[in-house]
């Protein structure tokens, strides 16, 4: 299919330039998501459509307030929001099969031997400590992770050995939040596929994947205080210090700055600051997306997030315990990073929703095991 050749190119491109190639890659979410409005017809979901109003509503009055009544800079405004773009933009392929599940397995089968082999060259020469692909490998994985729950679902074919390649390709990473996504993802295959025997097998895979997280922390740091998602996290405690209940449940003012002490603290990420370029800075300089929403949307925007991206998958025919583990898999992605702000999230979203399920016995071009 052209839309998947035109994903692989996008993501097997190396870093040439980071922001005109997420440009392409959102730009190219856009489209395909205007094709499913307008040519994939389908029934109306009252869930969906109660979705969409809520953002709209959110989003545009959030815009009226902060951007045109106080004045803030609407970039920093829009990467704040961007994870209720996304799912915005996401509502508009719910239920509506547009990729084959086939073609899928063949482009995940190619996509697999591109990062295993991309990672183990850059570690093999030394290039980089954190190879790459495409964007930072705690954002990409999640791709990979997203793909192998469609694979799950579609075929049953040599499923374990392809468990142990995206686990061997996620160790070579040194990703520790990408290990511990790929922990939730393997528990699952496991408890699912030895349902009788899961008890006895689960607790060896468990102490294989707690050996492997401890590598990868003590490969990456040598104590607390040098992980720098611990510092960030002490930065959002003094943030929220003074914090009543209902800013807990509804967050801070429409993005609100942080205090000038987060921001001097963390001039190393100068690239991070606001684009107005007046020295201030957001809660994006604190990288973790749970500490983001909280500061920004509250408990409560994160509720929704949460809530729409499940019924986005049910609505679309995921079952419900692939909904499930993928939701964990990008919530435990945002006790690092961007998350459901990431567009790798949306990505995964788009295959999730738009394929096709029909079980196949063998995957084509599966890999094959002596």
């Amino acid at each position: 299919m052209g839309t998947i050749g035109s994903v692989s190119a996008l993501l097997l491109l190396d870093r040439v330039n980071l922001v005109s190639m997420i440009s392409l890659l959102e730009a190219f979410l856009v489209l395909y998501c205007a094709f499913a409005f307008f040519w994939a017809r389908s029934k109306n979901i009252p869930t969906i459509i109660a979705i969409q109003i809520t953002i709209v509503l959110y989003f545009g009055l959030s815009l009226l307030y902060a951007v045109v009544y106080r004045g803030a800079n609407i970039l920093d405004f829009l990467m704040i929001y961007k994870s209720f773009f996304y799912l915005f933009l996401l509502t508009f392929l719910a239920n509506k099969k547009l990729m084959e599940g086939k073609h899928i397995l063949t482009f995940y089968n190619v996509l697999l031997a591109v990062f295993f082999f991309k990672y183990l060259a850059v570690v093999a020469f030394g290039i980089t400590a954190r190879p790459v692909v495409y964007d930072e490998n705690n954002f990409e994985l999640t791709l990979l992770y997203a793909l192998y729950i469609v694979r799950y679902s579609i075929t049953k074919d040599k499923y374990l050995p392809f468990l142990v390649l995206v686990g061997i390709i996620t160790i070579i990473s040194l990703s520790r939040s990408s290990l511990v996504m790929y922990a939730v993802l393997a528990m699952y295959v496991f408890y699912d596929s030895f349902k009788k025997t899961w008890v006895f097998i689960l607790p060896v895979a468990m102490a294989v994947m707690a050996f492997g997280i401890y590598y990868i922390f003590s490969e990456r740091s040598s104590s607390l205080e040098e992980i720098d998602r611990y510092r960030f996290m002490l930065l959002f405690l003094d943030e929220v210090k003074d914090w009543s209940v209902l800013q807990w449940f509804v967050g801070a003012e429409r993005i609100t700055p942080l205090s000038y002490t987060t921001c001097g603290l963390m001039s190393t990420w100068t690239t991070l600051f606001s684009y107005s370029g007046d020295g201030t800075c957001y809660s994006v300089i604190l990288h973790s997306f749970l500490f983001r929403v909280i500061l920004d949307h509250g408990i409560i925007g994160l509720i929704f997030i949460i809530y729409a991206v499940n019924q986005l998958l049910i609505k679309s025919g995921v079952e419900k315990l692939h909904a499930l583990v993928f939701i964990a898999i990008v919530v435990l992605n945002g006790l690092s990073v961007s998350s459901f702000n990431n567009l790798f999230f949306a990505i995964s979203m788009v295959f999730l929703m738009t394929t096709t399920r029909n079980k196949i016995k063998k995957s084509p071009l599966a890999l094959s095991v002596n």
